[in-house]
């Protein structure tokens, strides 16, 4: 007895099991039994009652089976018991048969609508653009990508983020260019998913990406020396890549917080062998971010060109391969050459398509006299507010002091000195400079609560007419609130982070370009190459103005000369309007260039 309860105990345990496993397999075969259970009682009775069977087989072939599945064959019964019962068969059939196939039709069609809605399933791909991990950086990005020149651009996100809130991020951040893109071209598909799990990365056909990039979590906590949480989980995020054989060989840009991190990273990439394949691109973007805010301190109207340069709007930077940097200013006609490298040459483009362009240009550079000028500046700074910036900000200061032998003096002071503070510059009313930090370590929906909160003491208790404000947001969705203060000048950092990510994945080749040009540091000569400077036209060039020119290749190619073929202008400020040169630069068009423009060089 006890053996046979023993066997009913395994038996009804691997049901449980299979049943729990596959629910809907044994819910099918439980129906087909006991149909077939009904069945065959109903042919035992049809055969009992009925002579025109011969044996349980007919009764059950011809009888039963074929009372259910063609129910116009009742109508030729003669005997009314038999038609009873094939009636009672029937109805049985459409009730447990039917029924049950129609119910688990439509809860597969609900299932799978579900599951879509929840980003679950595998997602068939090709040469899209993967986002891994999730930050409030994402939806800028997303909507950075809009302005890729191609005509479809597919984005998959994979991380620990609700579908339906990351969508509607998403949608907010697009609705601010409506109109200006079609937003049609674009696919952004949300996947609930661990960037660590090998089943989640294949279900978005991450191995059919172009380009892959990974997102810093934001987790400001330390979990060990020199790193915090959200750049350990960054690292297990590249290891996870480790064992794919990508079909397109996509860049891989991270997103760091800390410097050491890139160290780390960059010997993993050295060390561990199925890395060695992976074109991984490291960057801490709070040291970039930390140049930008420097050099925003000490010319204010950097940050527009940056962010014109880093857009996919309008001109970019291409890399001309193996071209000469005078060739392609004298013959090239849709390019302005930037910088050289070891593959060719930096250039401004409106696309791909145009930068080998070629043309004969008839107007000869004008011969222009040059002023001395000195690009030193004296600057105090005031910054309220601390994060992982801070450091690289002041370390951009010492750098330009070196190198222009400026003066700059910043003080880092404590918010709840705040009161005293502006209590000291009301009574000097002297020139003053005041940057705020945002608070990073505060959730997605406080960020920037401390930039926002020092601005309202600042606009009720400042009376010093001389004080410039600047202030850093990181979220974007903030910088229509801050509009109605007085502040000379708002850096998004969450808006550059986006653009530089989106670029440095999408064009990979250019890196070295903008590494060079946010690094705040003298070369060989002493020189900081590829910095930018902006300066009114009468106070560098002696001439008599309004100075024109037949084509902007002209007004290139006579500033380039004039600063001994050490500048080349990318552009120029024309009533506070910021104008890029672009498109065909050997047509003929009047350039007027009048005392009170601003000129926009980089250095070579």
């Amino acid at each position: 007895m006890g053996k046979i309860k023993d066997r009913i105990a395994r038996a009804k345990s691997l049901i449980s099991i299979k049943t729990y496993k596959r629910p809907l397999i044994y819910i099918i075969m439980l129906m087909i039994f006991i149909n077939l259970v009904i069945l065959s009682i109903s042919a035992l009775i049809a055969l009992s009652i009925d002579d025109t069977y011969t044996s349980f087989i007919d009764a059950f072939a011809n009888g039963s089976v074929k009372w259910m599945l063609t129910p116009n064959a009742i109508l030729d019964i003669e005997n009314p018991q038999t038609l009873a019962l094939s009636v009672v068969v029937l109805i049985t059939g459409l009730i447990l048969f039917s029924g049950t196939i129609i119910a688990l039709t439509t809860n597969a069609i609900k299932d799978y609508i579900q599951k879509k809605n929840s980003g679950s399933g595998k997602i068939h791909l090709d040469q899209h653009i993967v986002i891994l991990n999730w930050n409030s950086k994402v939806p800028e990005l997303v909507s950075d990508l809009l302005f890729v020149e191609s005509k479809e651009v597919t984005v998959m996100i994979l991380a620990e983020i609700d579908k339906q809130y990351a969508e509607k991020q998403i949608v907010n951040a697009i609705d601010k260019i409506k109109g200006v893109v079609d937003i049609g071209k674009m696919n952004v598909l949300v996947k609930r998913g661990d960037p660590l799990l090998k089943s989640d990365l294949d279900d978005i056909s991450i191995t059919n990406a172009k380009a892959i990039l990974i997102m810093n979590p934001d987790q400001h906590e330390h979990v060990t020396k020199n790193m915090s949480k959200s750049d350990l989980f960054v690292i297990k995020t590249i290891l996870s890549l480790g064992p794919l054989e990508f079909q397109y060989k996509p860049p891989i840009v991270v997103e760091i917080k800390h410097i050491e991190t890139k160290e780390k990273i960059t010997t993993l990439s050295r060390v561990v062998e199925q890395l060695h394949e992976h074109a991984i691109m490291p960057i801490c973007f709070d040291k970039r971010l930390g140049q930008i805010i420097a050099q925003t301190l000490i010319e204010n109207r950097i940050e527009d060109v940056y962010l014109s340069l880093f857009s996919f709007q309008g001109s970019e930077v291409y890399l001309l391969e193996n071209v000469d940097f005078d060739l392609a200013l004298k013959e090239y006609s849709h390019v302005v050459p930037l910088a050289r490298s070891p593959k060719g040459l930096f250039v401004l483009s409106l696309n791909n398509a145009i930068k080998n362009k070629k043309s004969n240009h008839e107007f000869k550079p004008i011969t222009l006299k040059k002023r001395k000028f000195s690009e030193s500046h004296q600057l105090e700074v005031f910054i309220f507010g601390k994060n992982n910036k801070l450091s690289f900000i002041l370390d951009s200061f010492r750098q330009y002091e070196v190198i222009h032998a400026s003066k700059f003096k910043a003080t880092w002071m404590d918010e709840n000195e705040l009161e005293a503070f502006v209590d000291e510059v009301n009574s000097k009313n002297s020139n003053t400079t005041i940057l705020l930090l945002s608070d990073e370590v505060q959730d997605e929906d406080s960020l920037d609560a401390n930039v926002i909160n020092n601005l309202i003491y600042l606009e009720g208790h400042l009376t010093n007419p001389n004080v410039h404000i600047i202030v850093e947001l990181l979220n974007p969705k903030n910088d229509p609130i801050v509009k109605g203060f007085s502040i000379k000048n708002t850096i998004i950092s969450n808006k550059i982070i986006s653009l530089l990510l989106s670029k440095l994945a999408l064009f990979n080749e250019t890196s070295l370009f903008y590494e060079d040009l946010l690094t705040i540091a003298p070369n060989a000569n002493n020189v900081d190459s590829q910095a930018i400077i902006i300066e009114n036209a009468g106070f560098i060039i002696n001439e008599k103005f309004p100075l024109v020119f037949q084509s902007k290749k002209q007004l290139i190619e006579s500033i380039y000369h004039t600063f001994n073929k050490e500048m080349m202008l990318i552009g120029y400020y024309k009533k506070k309007q910021l104008i890029i040169i672009e498109g065909d630069l050997h047509l003929k068009e009047e350039i007027v260039i009048q005392e009170e423009d601003s000129l926009i060089l980089m250095k070579i």
